[in-house]
């Protein structure tokens, strides 16, 4: 419990000193929509890769729903079960790899804009 306490106040610490050391100049309009516009796209492309995640998801569960149904029916060989399968678990990998490396990215660019403003 004191360690989450710790680490709580260590980042509160860290948050107070990066807002110390902003400039103290006033940003212009021009700076100001740069900013706005750069974070509507951050927010753009997080919504499109969790719109992949969603999907990959959502085929996922298909496959594996079909997969069930046709163990119970026969309707499909075991191999091709098998196939579905991992078929599945691959789309899974790829659409979670694909909204992290956008996570990462997104990141990254927010913490150059924060470091940019503190030079």
């Amino acid at each position: 419990m004191d360690e989450e306490k710790k680490s709580v106040n260590s980042n509160n610490g860290d948050l107070a000193e990066i807002f110390r050391a902003l400039p103290k100049r006033k940003l212009s309009e021009m700076e100001r929509e740069v900013i706005l516009i750069l974070i509507e796209k951050s927010k753009i492309q997080r919504e499109q890769s969790m719109t992949i995640l969603n999907k990959g998801f959502l085929i996922f569960v298909a496959f594996i729903i079909l997969a069930y149904l046709s163990r119970l029916t026969n309707f499909l060989s075991e191999s091709y079960i098998s196939i579905l399968f991992i078929f599945g678990i691959i789309i899974l990998i790829i659409s979670m790899m694909t909204y992290q490396s956008a996570i990462n990215k997104e990141k990254k660019i927010l913490d150059s804009l924060l470091d940019s403003f503190l030079k």
